[in-house]
């Protein structure tokens, strides 16, 4: 027992260092980590990303969505989904989503323009995908500090002026089969048809203002000319000649076309259409229909060309006015579109409701009563009138209660209302089509 209590005295300084050490190195490593860790920050949001508006091609072979930041700029990710292999490209900076504010006209439709925006398409043969390339953050803080500068040193300038000077979108196209990009800049929008692969139409920018020249300008009083088109064998973005900007005089905030590019996806093919103001692909990509709205008026109007062949344009209605909402209907056999040439100089002028028949040369038919059937290339008249909206019960009854903005179409004792703001479209009814708001 003594020799076992003399052992155990002679091992307590060596136990008592071991513990010493122990416990310093527990409490070193339970340090360590709070030393290390860091507070979380704006910067680390700003970084975090969400898939958004995922698509899936038409084979069912690739899935591609928008990486969208939180605050900074985000990418379009296309992924195999055969073999797992992923291509990333840049689309830009997308500023943090308001909250909902009900008291501006059209949030709704400004959020949902802004989704469909940052939306990548397939192309129907599943060969490409096609999306909008906004500005990265560095460039637009660069532009609007120049901006700023800018107008400081001359001055408070106009809202176009400082909107002409802010960079713009382009269009992305990605070559599935190996990644690459060929991006397109000032673009507006774009649309592939739905069932057919082979195209892609696009919308340009209007062209850089440029100084005026004081020494000439250009002809006034030139004859009539359908719109120009030119064609190019290239990959290249081709831009035929255009007009842009505000007409002066009596119609100052008037719109003006800009070159619409329709490409041959297989041969890089482009052409060129000049003046365009809006555009609508058949699905089918067989027929592309586009309203022209130029500076030369008579040049105005509804055109449809085949995207397959060389051929010229034909000119479905044109003359001085506006032509807007190109509408297919569900069977994609009929187009509508809305026009005020026969009231253009009114102050509140009256628009028509023109329906073609596709595949159709001759001029549509148009009729100036009031009152008859809504049928098959028929120009139905519509009235801009300020009213109240009306209960959708009494849509169909003669008489409607005063409505706010609204297209009033007459029918055979029966009127149809739309709200301005609002797209129509074709459904059947009967034998015959009719033209109805989409809610």
């Amino acid at each position: 027992m003594k020799t076992l209590n003399r052992v155990s005295r002679r091992y307590v300084p060596t136990l008592c260092a071991i513990t010493l050490i122990a416990g310093s190195m527990v409490q070193a490593f339970a340090q360590q980590p709070a030393t290390t860790k860091r507070t979380l920050t704006h910067k680390d949001y700003d970084t975090w990303h969400s898939i958004q508006s995922p698509q899936i091609s038409r084979d069912g072979k690739f899935v591609a969505y928008a990486y969208m930041a939180q605050d900074a700029d985000s990418e379009i990710v296309a992924r195999n989904l055969a073999t797992g292999q992923e291509w990333r490209a840049p689309r830009g900076y997308r500023p943090p989503a308001p909250p909902p504010d009900d008291s501006l006209p059209n949030f709704g439709e400004l959020i949902a323009a802004q989704a469909r925006l940052a939306r990548p398409a397939f192309t129907a043969d599943s060969r490409f995908v096609v999306y909008s390339i906004e500005p990265t953050k560095a460039e637009l803080n660069k532009a609007k500090k120049t901006s700023g500068s800018s107008t400081a040193r001359d001055g408070a300038g106009s809202s176009a002026s400082r909107d002409a000077n802010m960079p713009k979108n382009a269009l992305g196209i990605m070559d599935l089969s190996s990644g690459q990009v060929a991006k397109i800049d000032r673009v507006k929008n774009f649309q592939v048809p739905e069932d057919t692969g082979g195209f892609i139409a696009y919308l340009m920018e209007a062209k850089p203002a440029t100084p005026p020249n004081k020494e000439g300008a250009a002809p006034k009083g030139s004859p009539p000319t359908s719109p120009t088109e030119t064609f190019q064998d290239t990959d290249d973005s081709a831009q035929g000649p255009q007009s842009g900007g505000r007409s002066a005089g009596r119609s100052p905030k008037k719109e003006f076309g800009t070159d619409l590019v329709i490409r041959n996806t297989t041969t890089g093919a482009e052409r060129t259409i000049s003046d365009v103001l809006d555009y609508s692909f058949s699905k089918d990509a067989k027929t592309l229909a586009y309203t022209v709205s130029s500076k030369n008026e008579e040049t105005n109007g509804v055109y449809v060309v085949d995207p397959q062949s060389d051929g010229a344009a034909t000119a479905l209605i044109s003359g001085k006015g506006k032509y807007q909402k190109l509408t297919w209907d569900e069977d994609q056999k009929e187009l509508a579109f809305i026009s005020d040439r026969d009231d253009r100089e009114s102050k509140q002028p009256r628009f028509k409701i023109y329906m073609w028949e596709r595949g159709s040369a001759a001029p549509i038919a148009q009729r100036s009563d009031r009152n008859h059937e809504v049928s098959r290339s028929t120009a139905v008249t519509c009235s801009l009138a300020q009213r109240r909206r009306p209960n959708p019960k009494r849509l169909l009854k003669t008489k409607l209660p005063p409505m706010k903005k609204c297209l009033s179409i007459s029918g055979t004792g029966k009127t149809i209302t739309f709200n301005r703001s609002k797209k129509f479209a074709l459904s059947k009814s009967g034998s015959d089509r009719i033209a109805r708001l989409t809610m």
